[in-house]
């Protein structure tokens, strides 16, 4: 012990709310810390009766970083962000605090830290961009936030190719059966994915917001085509569901993408649809499941971005914080 505390568990954000971005950047998979006082936690038994995952999302805290770092230097804005500096085999922030924590009072205290800085960040988001009701087509009103949550995440995407699948996964609640109905608004008329107030406002549709050409996954996809691509793999960081991949299905379906359907006994790849961030914090009272809606995205991010080179990282975030100031433009319109 060397009279040093560890920071499980940091918010980083504007001083001063004139400066800040309507965003709050959270990253509850890339920590490193891997403190004594914490037992480790099991991947299966009492807590885990589907299993749990102990393996972190390398290299998505320092990508939160640079995302973060891209909007003050390219906009002179500050977005909120939410670290959990804890490895995940200490702790799971993006799990219901049971199986996240598995019944360490330290690794629990964390994952309340975690959450209440989320709703702190969201809190002061609301309090100085504002709200707006907006009339769904069942005639039921829905109060959101001018403000965005972005939950960074990523995936080894090994059943898609050996190496790790190329592609961001964009994850909006919406399960890749339901991202087959076209338009995306058939689905339901009512509360569903995380973009249930954005959808609703005039001018955007679900299918406009998920996979149309101003899509997030899009609107990266675009600038990565500007400017030659991250790697020499030139699909790496184009993303589903976009307006080039509209359906994961499809995708994890064709032995062209999904090496697992070459297999004797063939197999669907996997598609992460978003986690229980995003799930939570879509509602501002985010412990009861009600209040104004926050819309809240998910990106995994593929192995080529995350175990690139510091450049990749460089040039990715440069490439996301325009897309997303853009996405948050043509949402919400100029910023205060």
């Amino acid at each position: 012990d060397d009279g040093t505390e560890d920071v499980l568990i940091e918010l980083r954000g504007p001083s001063d709310m004139a400066d800040a971005a309507d965003l709050v950047i959270t990253a509850p998979h890339g920590g490193d810390l891997k403190p004594d006082y914490i037992d480790d936690r099991a991947t299966s038994g009492t807590y885990c009766p589907s299993g749990c995952k102990t393996a972190k999302d390398s290299y998505t805290k320092e990508v939160s970083e640079l995302l973060q770092q891209k909007f003050i230097t390219n906009y002179c804005k500050v977005p909120f962000l939410v670290i959990n500096h804890l490895h995940r085999s200490k702790l799971d922030a993006n799990r219901e605090i049971d199986e996240a924590a598995q019944g360490n009072a330290v690794a629990e205290e964390a994952w309340e830290k975690f959450h209440t800085l989320i709703h702190f960040s969201q809190i002061n988001l609301r309090d100085h961009f504002g709200t707006s009701t907006v009339t769904s087509s069942t005639g039921s009103s829905k109060t959101g936030v001018h403000a965005l949550m972005f939950d960074m995440h990523g995936y080894a995407g090994t059943d898609w190719h050996e190496d790790g699948s190329p592609l961001i996964q964009w994850g909006y609640r919406i399960s890749d059966n339901s991202l087959e109905h076209c338009p995306l608004d058939s689905r339901s008329a009512y509360s569903i994915g995380t973009l249930t107030h954005a959808r609703w406002m005039d001018g955007h549709s679900y299918e406009c917001l998920v996979r149309g050409p101003g899509s997030l996954a899009s609107r990266v996809s675009d600038l990565l085509n500007e400017s030659g691509g991250l790697t020499s793999n030139a699909l790496c960081g184009h993303g589903t569901p976009s307006n080039e991949y509209p359906s994961p299905q499809t995708l994890a379906n064709d032995p062209i993408y999904c090496e697992d359907m070459n297999d004797a006994n063939p197999d669907e790849c996997h598609y992460y649809s978003g986690g229980y961030d995003i799930k939570v914090h879509e509602r501002m009272n985010w412990q009861d499941g009600d209040g104004d809606h926050f819309n809240a995205v998910q990106a995994e991010l593929p192995r080529c971005i995350r175990f690139g080179e510091s450049s990749v990282h460089e040039s990715f975030a440069d490439k996301l914080s325009v897309a997303v100031m853009s996405f948050l433009r043509d949402l919400y319109g100029a910023m205060p």
